[in-house]
């Protein structure tokens, strides 16, 4: 609604009255830890804050401090090839003392300098040549005992040279400012790939001075240590101490258009979106409408944004009430199509759970778990059963089964992120809520199931095929599943390196036909149309090989990709915990069925030693050894001393 300049408020006081005429109450400012007015004015004076004045929702006038700051990416032109950059591990103030610091290079940018884009170059060359990065220094420079601060040189000149720079990507934070109460502050932060040239090829410090007093002397400001780390590596780091910027909901976009507008801050590239497998906006705004996945933005003010989408997914241990069938439980092996196509599965019962109604209870895992076992155990057939393409099973030709849910009972909460292969170059934490359901009249042997669709006539869109198991079945089709991708991953590198030796013989072989073909070219007249025919030709031909080139660059490209550290690899620990504990279940829910399960352990071991002590007492079978308890025995209900956790009782010789 307004911009304030100097103008506008050309003193302390000016600025105070300016706040307080637009509802803001300065009263408080400047007590405890929280600035003055005259501080605030200072920073509009220097060009480093703006102030401006936007209208809510609900008509009111809200002042808001703006700032913005860049966070670069440096590299040099060969590293940037690599993905690898420089990121500043720790920083030592000029009185030797010294502080983690875990970022990239970080500059305050001037309201002068707004917009970016007509003076990035600039803005780049004074962040890495003027400021952090203006002095270098060899990796062992310290301050300490015999070690002074390092004196400014005035000579120095910086070898490092902006060659190149990026934009990645712009996104907005807005929080109440700590130094001044009750006052918004906009952060505007930009992410860069800065190319220099001068760089060091080896971890380095470099030395940050002050501005210069009245003599014109600098004193030290900052060691900084540099290290040069892999992109994911020092996204790791950036994101440890993040928190949750944002939360994107129902409701929370008018259109896909103003979804896509959103998304269009963060380094995603859009283009592809829609295209081949990949889903679009709209794809995504209708499961924020639907309630079937959020947005999370997490991040900090001197790091990368991380987007992330979730999704909640209830897995079901499907086990059998039939005593024949004690220790097993229902895997899901396999997985065809109405169009007669067949995917293996092998993974248990499971279904997205939409966000409603939240945090969910043991009702509603119930109904959860009831859904699932109806839509998918209804309808069994044989587990030879195959689809007809051309006539998909109809529900009506089928007899209903029987089964029946007899027990729910929550198992617990956990959580994986991963690279979402839907919505490229973004993040998907799934919270996993595992449940144990033991269901009646299932056949006792392998079998399928069929899945319909919705509507009249509800043809069948999966015909499902399950597979009773232990645990150490499980485990052995996992091994041979992963056996058979090893093998695969070999045989697939052999022909890749055998295609791209072929690829090289073949653009050799081509290079040499096209200088035949211009010799023999200058020995006919230019209009002969057998020519212009073999020229044409060869152009088609030189463009299928450059195709099939770029087709084995990226199944390379992807090859590498997939040996590389999963999502939930590269995020630190705590912040998985700290995205975890968004569930859909309460934590007192989640921490009452933890302790369910303790004392349902430490009841299973006693009753295992009330059992052991009672054989104790029984008369020995032939050759066996004669244990014989006596009535000096006692069960102590407290534990003694060394007793591990009160959850055994201990038989001892009387005197205990």
């Amino acid at each position: 609604m307004e911009t304030a300049t100097l103008a506008d408020v050309p003193n302390t006081e000016a600025l105070d009255k300016w706040l307080t005429d637009r509802g803001l109450d300065t009263s408080t400012w400047g007590e405890g830890d929280t600035k003055e007015v005259s501080k605030f004015w200072k920073e509009i004076k220097l060009d480093e804050s703006g102030l401006e004045v936007w209208k809510t929702k609900d008509d009111k006038l809200q002042p808001v401090r703006v700032t913005h700051v860049l966070r670069a990416k440096v590299c040099s032109p060969e590293s940037y090839e690599r993905g690898i950059f420089l990121f500043n591990t720790w920083q030592q103030y000029g009185d030797g003392r010294k502080r983690t610091r875990n970022g990239l290079l970080s500059e305050k940018l001037t309201i002068s300098e707004m917009p970016l884009e007509n003076h990035l170059h600039e803005v780049c060359e004074r962040a890495v040549t003027e400021e952090e990065m203006s002095t270098l220094a060899d990796t062992l420079l310290k301050i300490g005992p015999g070690y002074p601060a390092p004196v400014y040189d005035a000579n120095y000149v910086c070898p490092l040279k902006v060659v190149g720079e990026k934009f990645v990507d712009h996104t907005i934070e807005v929080e109440i400012s700590k130094s001044y109460p009750g006052l918004l502050t906009m952060y505007h932060l930009y992410t860069v790939d800065i190319v220099c040239t001068g760089l060091p090829n080896v971890d380095f410090n470099t030395l940050e001075f002050d501005h210069p007093d009245k003599e014109g002397n600098k004193k030290l400001k900052y060691v900084h240590a540099w290290v040069w780390l892999e992109w994911v590596q020092i996204q790791r780091f950036l994101l440890e101490g993040s928190k949750l910027q944002e939360r994107k909901k129902k409701g929370s976009f008018d259109t896909a258009s103003d979804l896509e507008n959103w998304l269009s801050q963060f380094d995603l590239d859009l283009s592809v979106w829609g295209q081949e497998s990949y889903k679009s906006v709209k794809n995504l705004y209708e499961e924020l409408e639907n309630e079937a996945t959020n947005l999370e933005l997490w991040g900090r003010h001197d790091g990368v944004p991380l987007l992330m989408r979730v999704a909640h997914v209830i897995q079901l241990k499907v086990t059998s009430t039939d005593p024949r069938l004690a220790g097993k439980f229902l895997l899901q092996t396999d997985q065809q199509n109405k169009d007669g196509s067949h995917r293996s599965i092998n993974r248990l019962l499971a279904k997205k759970l939409m966000i409603k109604g939240l945090p969910f209870g043991k009702e509603r895992w119930e109904t959860e778990a009831k859904s699932v076992v109806e839509e998918e155990l209804s309808y069994v057939v044989d587990t030879h059963f195959q689809m007809n393409p051309e006539r998909p099973p109809q529900i009506g030709e089928h007899e209903r089964a029987d089964a029946k849910i007899k027990k729910v009972e929550f198992q617990d909460h956990r959580v994986d992120v991963e690279e979402s292969p839907s919505y490229k170059d973004m993040h998907t934490m799934y919270h996993i809520y595992n449940v144990e359901v033991d269901v009646e009249d299932l056949p006792v042997s392998d079998f399928g199931s069929l899945e319909f669709g919705s509507g009249t006539i509800r043809p069948a869109k999966y015909a499902n095929g399950f597979r009773w198991v232990t645990w150490s079945q499980t485990l052995d089709i996992l091994h041979a599943r992963i056996q058979g991708l090893d093998r695969l991953e070999v045989s697939s590198r052999l022909l890749l390196d055998e295609s791209q030796a072929n690829l090289e013989i073949g653009a050799n072989s081509l290079q040499s036909l096209a200088n035949a073909m211009q010799r023999l070219a200058g020995k006919l007249p230019e209009d002969d149309p057998d020519v212009k025919d073999a020229q044409k030709r060869l152009r088609e031909l030189k463009k299928g090989l450059l195709g099939i080139a770029n087709l084995q660059a990226k199944w390379s490209s992807d090859m590498k990709a997939n040996e590389s550290a999963s999502a939930t690899k590269m995020l630190p620990p705590s912040m998985i915990s700290k995205m975890s504990e968004e569930s859909v279940a309460s934590s007192k829910f989640l921490e009452e069925v933890s302790f369910q399960r303790i004392r349902e352990a430490a009841e299973g071991k006693n009753n295992s030693r009330r059992n052991f002590d009672s054989d104790l007492d029984t008369e020995p079978s032939s050759g066996s050894i004669t244990v014989k308890a006596t009535r000096d025995v006692k069960i102590r209900k407290t534990p003694p001393a060394g007793c591990f956790g009160g959850l055994c009782s201990c038989v001892c010789g009387g005197s205990q």
